[in-house]
């Protein structure tokens, strides 16, 4: 089968999405499919990697993402040629794959655009959702089938008014490189106490992940009990501004800030922590958390969409209903060996429905099926129109939400 992946993202940019891309390539080709991926970067960038083609696109910040209106000639003629496409970004990616495609058309929703949407542009939340409650069901019509990780935000998309039909296919990771890493390290390897109690934040260091909140709520639960030391493992916009807050709240002897880690390596890292921590609500289904199951290391957290997913209060981590009540679970699970050590055998348990040949397995089948049932071809039928004209109804909407109160 010729496979296309359909991304406004990749490698080297790091992130969930990229990494899902990578796996799913990785095993895809392995089980004997063609797999290429079309993406936008840089003018002259050329990738090392096989089977990647790159439009060149116009650089939006730094944040690794590019802009174009349409693909090159070569990209163009490639995803003709595709059996299916699989989509990772409802902009810059679903859209393309309708343009250029001539098959059954699949799209991964990876991201709470919802609050995302709030989070990076200046809106009222109460605006953001109404230009989601257009767009999400809008993009998504340019596919056949919408995947999501996990049920709670197929709920979600639901409640937005998404129309395709949705499917719940949990995200997968490479067990072994989190339950049993090469390099083991130890709390003296990083420079920590023998009796420190030690939790870690992995992911991006950007403004959607409340790491400003988690740092205040780590804080008040250090107050409690000194063991404590929070290993903080990324790279990200925030990354200076991090580091100004940990120094004035003076808190450098107890949150350490380790830097950009190769992926190889995480795992590695992670045997020097007791749990894993997160104050971020925007999650999908974050592949952070299930690497940290992998390892063995409870999670404490906030119950939202994605997470409630994963972690099982009780059994393989605490959820706080708040993010003000994160300092209490923190302070829950260091206060408790026997209950952490239990809830670490449960935590590599539950790692093992995530792995990522299960992930790959359940989207072979669906792809399977899509070939099978060709719901492209009356897909192709519609008309989507994307005219200003079309788009009055939300400009009104958000006119009345962003005008000031008299």
């Amino acid at each position: 089968m010729q496979i296309g992946m359909v991304t406004a993202c990749y490698l080297p940019v790091v992130n969930g999405v990229t990494r899902m891309i990578e796996l799913y390539k990785k095993y895809l080709t392995a089980a004997g499919h063609e797999v290429t991926v079309f993406t936008v970067g840089e003018p002259d960038e050329v990738s090392d990697e096989p089977d990647v083609i790159r439009t060149a696109g116009i650089a939006v910040g730094d944040t690794g993402y590019y802009l174009t209106i349409r693909y090159n000639r070569l990209a163009r003629a490639k995803m003709r040629e595709m059996d299916i496409i699989h989509c990772h970004h409802l902009l810059m990616s679903a859209e393309m794959a309708r343009r250029y495609g001539r098959c059954p058309i699949v799209y991964t929703n990876h991201t709470r655009y919802d609050l995302y949407t709030g989070s990076h542009i200046p809106l009222p939340q109460a605006a953001a959702d109404a230009v989601m409650r257009q767009l999400w069901p809008d993009l998504t019509d340019n596919c056949d089938v919408v995947i999501t990780p996990s049920a709670s935000v197929q709920d979600v998309m639901r409640a937005f008014g998404v129309r395709r039909p949705i499917e719940v296919i949990p995200n997968g990771i490479e067990l072994t490189t989190f339950a049993r890493p090469g390099s083991p390290h130890s709390k003296q390897d990083l420079g920590l106490p023998d009796d420190a109690i030690v939790f870690t934040y992995v992911g991006r260091l950007s403004v959607e992940k409340n790491l400003d909140r988690l740092v205040t709520q780590f804080a008040l639960a250090r107050d409690v009990d000194r063991r404590l030391h929070l290993l903080i493992i990324g790279g990200g916009p925030q990354a200076a501004s991090l580091a100004r807050m940990i120094s004035e709240h003076d808190l450098q002897d107890s949150i350490h800030l380790h830097g950009q880690v190769h992926h190889d390596k995480i795992g590695n890292l992670l045997t020097a922590a007791d749990a894993f921590v997160t104050a971020s609500v925007t999650e999908v289904h974050p592949l952070t958390v299930i690497e940290a199951l992998a390892a063995g290391l409870p999670v404490a957290a906030v119950a939202s969409p994605g997470i409630s997913d994963t972690v099982i209060p009780g059994r393989n981590g605490l959820l706080a209903r708040q993010v003000s009540g994160l300092s209490a679970a923190i302070v829950a699970l260091a206060s408790q060996p026997e209950r952490l050590a239990a809830m670490s055998a449960a935590a590599r348990e539950d790692s093992r429905q995530y792995d990522i040949r299960r992930t790959v397995a359940q989207t072979l089948a669906l792809y399977e099926r899509l070939r099978s049932e060709r719901p492209d071809l009356e897909r192709r039928k519609e008309k989507i129109l994307w005219r200003w004209q079309d788009r009055q109804p939300l400009v009104e909407q958000l006119a009345r939400l962003l005008r000031p109160q008299d």
